[in-house]
């Protein structure tokens, strides 16, 4: 048993059940999150189980919790049931399929081909319960020539443009956003999809395959800076620049005691005057310095 999942489930997804093969923080995060909601999550591992197990320890580092637990792990798996299965023998497949037969979501974010070479990829589970949704996660998509690659988090920040959005003005090199932050909106896109896909399946009758990708995920987490730049003929949106902002009310700024402040203002016009006399500063109203945002 993963994190929490003997607790009686009273959430909106109370009833379905959700097969998850997945491993690391993509797929993982994705089911946890139905899981929370209230599916019936099992999650299927090799023998030797989900690589994020030893995140963290095979680089000598400590795994945050005693004993053989892994927080990384933990955190990315709960409310889950468990099952190791070596699918590499038929009474391994013949498990899963077993398991099909009554599931109503099937999740995985290995490389393409991988479930298919292992006889667990779509069209074979979608013989066996042809309403199941299935979920699929990888780097890239599933088509293109960059479809088999492999990806990690750093990975789909570097090529979905995430790390120059998070490079400061004047920097050269690019930042890289911490926490898995790829992967963590990757499974949110995920998850969104099997809940759409499972509203069809109400509504329409019918199964289908859910794909999404890191890259994808990435570009539509800056979508509104994409897509201006689009619309705008490809002016670039540009980079947050701190010490010289388009908006000084919608800035961060460093107090006295050395503690930080973010104001948002985006109608500096509009919040201009009420600001400045919150702040003390009402005798600077309508000091000509500050006439325009160009000043």
């Amino acid at each position: 048993m993963v994190g929490n999942g003997s607790v009686e489930s009273t959430g909106p997804l109370k009833g379905i059940r959700v097969l998850d093969w997945t491993m690391w923080q993509f797929g993982p995060v994705s089911t946890s999150m139905m899981g929370d909601m209230g599916a019936d999550v099992i999650k299927i591992e090799a023998l030797d189980g989900d690589a994020g197990r030893a995140l963290r320890r095979a680089s000598k580092l400590g795994t945050g919790l005693p004993g053989d637990r892994n927080a990384y792990f933990e955190t990315t798996n709960r409310n889950k049931k468990g099952i190791a299965v070596n699918l590499k023998t038929q009474q391994g497949k013949d498990i899963i399929y077993k398991m099909v037969e009554t599931a109503d979501v099937f999740v995985q974010n290995f490389r393409q081909g991988v479930a298919e070479r292992l006889g667990i990829g779509y069209d074979t589970l979608h013989e066996i319960n042809p309403l199941m949704v299935y979920g699929s996660a990888s780097g890239y998509g599933p088509n293109g020539p960059d479809s088999a690659l492999p990806s990690f988090d750093g990975c789909g920040q570097a090529r979905g443009g995430l790390m120059m959005s998070a490079t400061p003005v004047g920097v050269k090199e690019p930042s890289r956003v911490s926490g898995g932050v790829s992967d963590q909106i990757g499974a949110i896109m995920l998850c969104q999809g099997v809940l759409a896909a499972l509203v069809a399946r109400h509504t329409q009758g019918i199964g289908q395959k859910v794909d999404t990708s890191h890259l994808s995920a990435n570009m539509w987490l800056q979508g509104l800076g994409i897509s201006m730049a689009m619309i705008m003929g490809g002016v670039d949106m540009g980079a947050y620049e701190r010490k010289n902002p388009r908006n000084a009310l919608a800035n961060l700024y460093m107090c006295k005691d050395e503690r930080w402040i973010q104001l948002m203002h985006l109608q500096p016009d509009r919040y201009w005057e009420s600001f400045m006399t919150v702040m003390g500063l009402g005798h600077l109203v309508n000091d000509p310095r500050f006439a325009t945002m160009d000043m």
